[in-house]
């Protein structure tokens, strides 16, 4: 067996599976769209020309071998598009695959409450997959994910990138299998990326680029291929994650030595797609649709439904334990907010935070999860918090006519009376989109933000306390949402540290008043610091 050298490298290029959906049938007995086994459609043509004991037979020296499936899923008005991979080795494939249900929960955790309003409203998860593998050593996992909602301005587009030591069966951070000094490469050829494409000349005294800053905090998503290396990041032009490619040349002197001087055989990988198509529809009954979600058992599903009453129950048993806060209108402050929920696992691990430091959010909830959240909305209420409005539907108000802008606002104004007893005295519009319309029909002031942590995108605890704690001032509007167990996660840090630093945390509505500033309706408020 020969010693490969450091240049030779095997490279996979998967493309986006893009197949009609139609359906085949109901498959309600089995909804873990990993475990239905893959079926032949003889109508599209599509055929298993290997079994997985094919796939992987005559491989004594156990080299690490893949392919791909193809699941299309509807649990309307949600639409799956999911290409995984199979692997010869089960422990690794079930680690990969674990992260994908969970982006795939994640999504639906957000909608499947969803109450549409036409036949035509849909939302379509998109998740392709690609491998490439270092040396028969290092396996590399870049998921390509596209949310599309018909009723959003624009589908979100974003990366999710995994390392992976392969005879350990362990994850990798990039500084694992890099040198020191590769923060600086990224950070220059993405300085390089700015002022090309707009001029704009970064230096690392740059207050509003601190997200391309040499650091290893920063460049954390990273995907091999052949002859380069993608490197992500955040477009702020663009308002979009994006990546540039870095020649392999480059980053060579910088990988690791033990990562490339390894002996081993060519990896085998099998191209062969299959697709599944599975059509399930949506039940009547709250209960019966938690029972569609993606997951690796029903056992799962049983576990998460017993915590998530006993934190109702914890919830109901601290509702009015909270100590009368006083505010001092010459000291810092500012206002937390969360977008789109509430969420009974989630929303009630921030209210814990915000209850044991004796502080308080505003919290702008859609229509959907009120009546089923209703109990967390009264606890809300009783802990001081400020509940808003973020309208029923979540929709770009600025596509709808003036009924239907103020239909949005009183479906949800109506589900709040009924559920604490009052309406919201604020409105914050989905994707902060208004025009002469909006402002004219809304007759709330318009809460904006001026610190955004982007918590939808990353996911990642650490990410969103950097960005609120390194950017904070006093009278920012800092947005979160409460659907993520990783904004709850970074709560824990950030809320404790801002008050240790000397802000009051308080809500919109005391922001606004004790800063000054008399509110008008229809008029749009970015933070506390302009009158």
């Amino acid at each position: 067996m020969k010693k490969m050298k450091f240049f030779v490298f095997i490279i996979i290029v998967i493309g986006i599976i893009s197949m009609p959906i139609t359906s085949i049938g109901d498959v309600n007995q089995n909804n873990n769209i990993f475990n239905v086994a893959i079926k032949n459609d003889k109508d599209s043509g599509i055929q298993q020309k290997e079994t997985e004991q094919e796939l992987f037979v005559n491989n004594p020296e156990k080299i690490l071998t893949f392919d791909f499936k193809a699941v299309e899923k509807y649990d309307k008005p949600l639409i799956y598009k999911i290409k995984y991979p199979v692997f010869n080795n089960k422990d690794i494939e079930n680690k990969i695959n674990s992260i994908i249900k969970d982006l795939a929960n994640d999504f639906r955790n957000e909608f499947y409450q969803y109450e549409p309003t036409s036949n035509d409203e849909k939302f379509l998860f998109n998740l392709d997959t690609e491998i490439y593998i270092l040396k028969g050593n290092i396996l590399f996992i870049k998921f390509n994910i596209e949310r599309n909602y018909n009723t959003y301005p624009n589908p979100v587009k974003f990366y999710e990138t995994y390392i992976m030591d392969i005879k350990n069966e362990k994850f990798l951070d990039i500084d694992d299998i890099l040198n020191k000094g590769y923060e600086d490469l990224f950070y220059n050829s993405v300085k390089e990326y700015f002022f090309n494409n707009y001029g704009i000349n970064i230096t690392k005294q740059s207050e509003n680029y601190n997200d391309v800053k040499p650091d290893k905090e920063v460049y954390k998503k990273v995907f091999f291929k052949e002859d380069y290396i993608e490197v992500f990041f955040y477009d702020y032009k663009k308002q979009e994650e994006i990546f540039i490619k870095i020649p392999f040349e480059k980053v060579l002197p910088y990988i690791q030595s033990n990562y490339l001087d390894i002996e081993t055989n060519t990896t085998t990988v099998l191209i062969n797609t299959s697709v599944e198509k599975i059509e399930t529809t949506t039940s009547t009954t709250e209960s019966s649709i938690e029972k569609t979600e993606i997951t690796t058992s029903i056992t799962e599903n049983i576990t998460e439904k017993t915590e998530i009453t006993e934190q109702t129950t914890k919830a109901e048993n601290k509702s009015n334990k909270s100590t009368k806060r006083k505010i001092d209108k010459n000291k810092p402050m500012v206002a937390l907010t969360f977008d789109d929920g509430p969420s009974n696992k989630t929303t009630n691990k921030i209210l814990d935070i915000l209850e044991k430091n004796n502080s308080v959010a505003t919290f702008f909830v859609v229509s959907r999860r009120i009546e089923k959240d209703s109990e967390i909305l009264k606890r809300m209420d009783s802990l001081e918090c400020q509940i808003g409005n973020h309208t029923a539907n979540h929709k770009d108000l600025t596509k709808l006519s003036k009924e239907q802008i103020k239909s949005e606002i009183d479906i949800v104004n109506n589900k709040l009376k009924k559920a604490i007893g009052k309406e919201s005295s604020m409105v914050r519009v989905p994707y902060g989109a208004t025009n002469d319309n909006v402002k004219q029909v809304i007759e709330y002031p318009i809460i904006m933000w001026n610190v955004d942590t982007k918590d939808w995108q990353s996911k990642n605890a650490k990410s969103i306390e950097k960005e609120v704690l390194g950017k904070v001032k006093d009278g920012d509007i800092i947005l979160m949402h409460d659907l993520y167990d990783s904004t709850a996660q970074a709560c824990e840090v950030v809320i404790p540290k801002l008050i240790e630093q000397g802000f009051q945390l308080v809500t919109v509505e005391e922001l606004l008043e004790y800063k000054g500033i008399e509110v008008k309706n229809g008029v749009k408020y970015f933070n506390g610091n302009a009158k």
